[in-house]
């Protein structure tokens, strides 16, 4: 079997990198909307949600970046 090039592996880590952040914070603000829905609550879960898939998308984004050392 062969090995995948350096190139390829290292285009996909920038990929998720790239990624993570955007998805993160749209399934924060989907999760929030949702339960707005439910709860009435409308615009504040959203609020807490985007917030919440942000800092999360951050998260991905710094422990990427200390896996890169290596």
């Amino acid at each position: 079997m062969r090995q995948p090039r350096p190139s390829l592996v290292s285009g996909a880590r920038y990929w998720l990198l790239a990624w993570s952040v955007p998805i993160s914070i749209g399934i924060g603000w989907g999760a929030g909307r949702l339960l707005d829905g439910h709860f009435g609550t409308e615009p504040w879960l959203q609020i807490i949600g985007f917030l919440l898939g942000a800092a999360a998308g951050l998260r991905q984004i710094l422990q990427l970046m200390d896996g890169d050392d290596s």
